[in-house]
């Protein structure tokens, strides 16, 4: 008897130091409604500001980390839908990845985990999101104007680069923006698409 307490003792002790050591880095659920509502804003307005400037052809360097800032700037606008602030990457595949930046530095720090990323399937015109349970959403977009941006076709570049193929997401199960219902964990505080800040 004394021996099976023994070893549940020692399988609770290696749980616990299980969870202390590696953590779990998974955040909040995401509303990606919002998140889809926000991105779609933030890619127009963004769009419209190089077509005024008759800024066209590959973007450079600055003008993607000024889009990755002016970003995660939206995301944070209010009303918040997210408890914590938002840190806000771009990938080399330039898909965009979230992580809850408790100390707001923009860096992904240990402890920080990921929230959310966003793509773009060019083949499907369509911006999708995904919450690190692996629940997607999608936001159909039309115009092949849109597509040839300076904008979007940088970020086109850069999946090719990446070795991203126009039809990697074809097999990606998405539930449309206009049925999407963010789960009760996402505790969303924010009215659809209650951003109205321009560039």
């Amino acid at each position: 008897m004394g021996n099976i307490k023994g070893i549940i003792g020692l399988g609770v002790v290696a749980l616990v130091g299980y969870f202390f050591i590696f953590g779990d880095k998974s955040e909040q659920s995401a509303d990606l409604g919002q998140v889809l509502d926000r991105t779609e804003f933030v890619v127009v307005n963004y769009h419209n500001y190089l077509e005024k400037n008759n800024i066209t052809g590959e973007l450079p360097a600055e003008n993607m980390t000024e889009f990755t800032e002016y970003f995660a700037s939206i995301l944070n606008a209010d009303p918040r839908f997210y408890d914590q602030p938002l840190g806000l990457s771009m990938k080399e595949d330039a898909s965009f990845l979230a992580f809850a930046d408790k100390n707001v530095n923009n860096v992904q720090d240990d402890g920080e985990g990921d929230v959310f990323t966003v793509e773009i399937d060019s083949e499907n015109n369509r911006l999708i999101a995904t919450d690190v349970a692996g629940n997607s959403s999608d936001l159909r977009f039309s115009g092949t104007g849109f597509l040839a941006g300076a904008l979007i076709g940088s970020m086109l570049s850069r999946q090719r680069a990446a070795g991203v193929t126009p039809g990697s997401f074809n097999d990606r199960k998405t539930t449309p923006r206009s049925s999407y219902k963010a789960p009760s964990s996402a505790r969303s505080r924010a009215r659809s698409g209650g951003v109205g800040t321009g560039k």
